[in-house]
C-alpha cells in the first residue's frame, strides 16, 4: 500500500465521482457529456446509455429548465426517468461554467420526501376544506342560535323585574342565574363563531384611511362609563402618538380593542385598567428584531398596550393563549371564555400583518402588547 496516497490532495476527478449529489454536465445543445457515479446511481442507467442522449430524455422541463436555472440561480423540482422504476423526483440546480460552453446540473433524489409532502398537503387541504364548511355552515346558523339564547336571557331578566308578578325569593334566585348563565353563554358563543369566521377567512377586511387615536378615543368613552359603574380604576393616554393615519381596518381594530376590555370589564373586580396607545418605542422594535438604523421605522407601526393588574392568568393558560382548542383539567370556566377572546383579537391582529404578545405575572396583572402596522402590508 502507498502510504502517501492517503494524503494527497484529491484529484478534480475524484472530487466529481465521490460528490454525493449527482452531478451532469451537459452542453449547450442539450446533450449529456458526462456523469459522475451518484448520478447514474439516482437514474438507475449506464454511463454508456446517458452520455451523447439529450438531458432532455432524462430530466423533465430539458433545456428550458436548464435556461431558467442558470439565469435565475434557484432551485426546482421535477421529474426524472429512472431505469426499470416510475419516474422520481429529484431536485434540481445549474450553474454555467466560466471557461466553456457547458452546464453543470446537480440533481438530488427526494422522491419520499415528495410524495410525502404531498401527502401531507392533501390530508391538509381535505381537513381545511371540512373546517371551512362547517364553519361556513355554523356561521349561516349562528343567527338562529342567538335568537333562541336571547329569549332566555331576556324572559329570565323579565322574570326578574316582575313582568308575570312578584316571584318567591327562590324564584328570583333561579331566574338571576338562568339569565346570568344564559348571557355568559351567549357572550362566548358569539366570540366562538366570530372566531370560525375568521378562521377560514369569512370575515371580508375592509381597508380605510383612519386616525387610530381618533379610533381608540371613541371606543374608550363607552368603557369610561362601565368601567366606572363597577368602581374599577380605568385610564387611557395616547399622547406617544408622533403619526397617528392609518390604513386599516377599523372595524377589526375596534373589534381587538373592545373584546380585550370587555375581559377587563366581565372578569376584573379589584384593580386597575389602561390602554395606552402610540408609536412603538425603538428599543422595543429592537428586541422584536425589527432593524432601527432608521429612526423613522417606529412611525410605520403603532403599538397598544392594555394593562389589567386586577387579571392573573396561570403560566399554562399564557403559553396557550392563542390556542383556542387546548384543554386542560386546570382550565376554569372563566379561563376558556378568555382564551377564546384572545384567540380571535390574535387571528384578526394576524390578518392585518401585526403581532401580539401577552404577558402575566402574579401581583402585576396582565399586559396585552399589540403591534400594527399603520400601512396596508
Amino acid at each position: 500500500m502507498n502510504l502517501l496516497s492517503m494524503f494527497r490532495k484529491p484529484k478534480k476527478d475524484d472530487i466529481f465521482e465521490i460528490f454525493p449529489d449527482g452531478i451532469l454536465v451537459v452542453s449547450m445543445d442539450g446533450k449529456i457529456l458526462d456523469v459522475n457515479l451518484s448520478a447514474l446511481n439516482i437514474l438507475g442507467f449506464s454511463k454508456q446509455d446517458l452520455i451523447g442522449s439529450y438531458f432532455s430524455q432524462y430530466i423533465q422541463g430539458g433545456s428550458v429548465l436548464l435556461n431558467k436555472l442558470v439565469q435565475g440561480g434557484n432551485i426546482s423540482v421535477t421529474k426524472a426517468a429512472a431505469l426499470g422504476k416510475e419516474d422520481i423526483f429529484v431536485e434540481v440546480s445549474a450553474a454555467k461554467s466560466e471557461n466553456s460552453d457547458k452546464v453543470y446540473v446537480s440533481i438530488r433524489n427526494i422522491t419520499q420526501n415528495y410524495k410525502m409532502q404531498n401527502m401531507i398537503n392533501g390530508e391538509y387541504e381535505i381537513a381545511k376544506k371540512i373546517i371551512d364548511e362547517k364553519n361556513s355552515y355554523l356561521k349561516g346558523i349562528s343567527q338562529e342560535l342567538f335568537s333562541l339564547l336571547n329569549s332566555v336571557v331576556n324572559f329570565s331578566k323579565a322574570l326578574n323585574d316582575g313582568v308575570g308578578g312578584p316571584l318567591t325569593d327562590k324564584g328570583l334566585k333561579y331566574a338571576s342565574i338562568i339569565n346570568k348563565n344564559s348571557s355568559e353563554l351567549l357572550y362566548d358563543l358569539e366570540r366562538l363563531f366570530k372566531y370560525f369566521e375568521v378562521e377560514s377567512n369569512l370575515y371580508a377586511y375592509e381597508y380605510k384611511k383612519i386616525d387610530l387615536a381618533d379610533l381608540l378615543a371613541g371606543i374608550v368613552k363607552s368603557y369610561e362609563q362601565i368601567f366606572a359603574k363597577k368602581k374599577l380604576p380605568f385610564s387611557y393616554d395616547f399622547s406617544s402618538f408622533d403619526t397617528r393615519n392609518a390604513y386599516l381596518d377599523p372595524n377589526a381594530v375596534e373589534t381587538v380593542v373592545k373584546i380585550l376590555l370587555d375581559i377587563s370589564s366581565r372578569t376584573t373586580d379589584i384593580g386597575t385598567v389602561s390602554l395606552n396607545a402610540g408609536n412603538p418605542p425603538l428599543e422595543f422594535l429592537q428586541a422584536k428584531g425589527f432593524d432601527i438604523e432608521d429612526e423613522n421605522i417606529r412611525k410605520l407601526y403603532a403599538m397598544l398596550e392594555i394593562k389589567d393588574s386586577g387579571l392573573i392568568l396561570p403560566q399554562t393558560v399564557v403559553e396557550n393563549i392563542f390556542n383556542p382548542y387546548y384543554l386542560d383539567e386546570t382550565l376554569t370556566k372563566k379561563q376558556i371564555g378568555i382564551k377564546m377572546s384572545f384567540s380571535l383579537c390574535y387571528k384578526h391582529v394576524k390578518n392585518l400583518k401585526g403581532d401580539m404578545w401577552v404577558y402575566s405575572k402574579s401581583g402585576r396583572g396582565t399586559l396585552t402588547c399589540i403591534l400594527l402596522p399603520m400601512e396596508k402590508v
